[in-house]
């Protein structure tokens, strides 16, 4: 019987070789599976999928049945990892919003530290449909988010100080700038007045303010400013009111100046600068032909 068992053993080989060449989807020899795919995924095949499968590479070993990578989805006839891909996270045409990509398959913020808020990833110190965290809506058309609060949305003409909406030009309590208050309680143009120097002209000026160079002077419209007296008079611009003046000065009349000037409301506001008189040629507001 023995003598039989070569003859066996090479009649079961052939066996098996002919089947693999007689029949090609046998162990898919001649990449029969891959035909098919590529039949089905492509409407011209052969250069693009069949080709390559011939030399175990393109979309069939890439993202098709020879594919060892199952994140790889054909998706609109090209290969894409749908764990990585923002256009195609999870599956094929799911696309992340703005400000997020995908992580194993999902859609994730940028910022790893931050929480997603109904599947977006707003910037929740300037959203103002998410101000400070999610959900907190500002007031429409009146507040806006800054720095993840709410603060008012100020009109025309007025200023945010703090968390109010204030005209810089007559608030006594921000007075050209957020947090200058006026000691007479009044404010015009972004200057404070002061009421008391109301009506005073060159020949009856009095000191006011700090060091002894600041006297009162009259501004246009009655009330009073103190001004520095030693400001030249040179150089200033005419007025007939405060409104032709810049924010922050005001026009004085009678002054030694011989007509209206604009004078800026600091200039009797540093201590230090007025303790020392100067000599100052030429006409000044507070007096003709300079310091006497």
């Amino acid at each position: 019987m023995f003598k039989f068992l070569p003859v066996l053993l090479f009649a079961i080989v052939g066996i098996v070789f002919a089947e693999k060449y007689d029949n090609p989807g046998y162990g898919d020899y001649g990449n029969n599976q891959c035909a098919k795919w590529c039949a089905a995924n492509f409407r011209h095949p052969g250069k693009t999928c069949t080709a390559p499968a011939a030399k175990r590479k393109g979309p069939c070993y890439d993202c098709g049945p020879k594919s060892t990578n199952r994140a790889k989805k054909l998706c609109y006839g090209v290969c894409k990892d749908t764990q990585s891909d923002s256009a195609n996270c999870g599956k094929c045409g799911k696309s992340c919003p703005t400000k997020t990509h995908c992580v194993k398959g999902k859609c994730v913020c940028e910022n790893s530290n931050q929480p997603q808020c109904k599947g977006l990833c707003p910037d929740y110190t300037t959203d103002s449909g998410n101000c400070g965290k999610c959900g907190v809506a500002c007031k429409k058309d009146v507040e806006k988010c800054e720095g993840g609060k709410c603060v008012p949305t100020c009109p025309a003409g007025s200023s945010q100080c703090g968390s109010s909406c204030v005209d810089l030009k007559t608030d006594p309590n921000n007075c050209g700038t957020c947090g200058t208050t006026c000691p007479s309680g009044e404010c015009e143009n972004g200057a404070c007045v002061a009421p008391g120097c109301a009506g005073q002209t060159c020949d009856t000026f009095t000191a006011c303010g700090p060091g002894g160079s600041c006297v009162c002077a009259s501004v246009a419209g009655g009330r009073g400013f103190c001004a520095d007296g030693q400001t030249p008079c040179a150089g200033l611009a005419d007025c007939n009111s405060t409104g032709d003046c810049p924010s922050g000065q005001v026009c004085i009349v009678g002054s030694c100046c011989t007509r209206n000037v604009c004078i800026s409301a600091d200039t009797c506001t540093n201590t230090a600068s007025k303790m020392i008189l100067k000599k100052v040629s030429g006409d000044t507001v507070g007096s003709r032909g300079g310091s006497k």
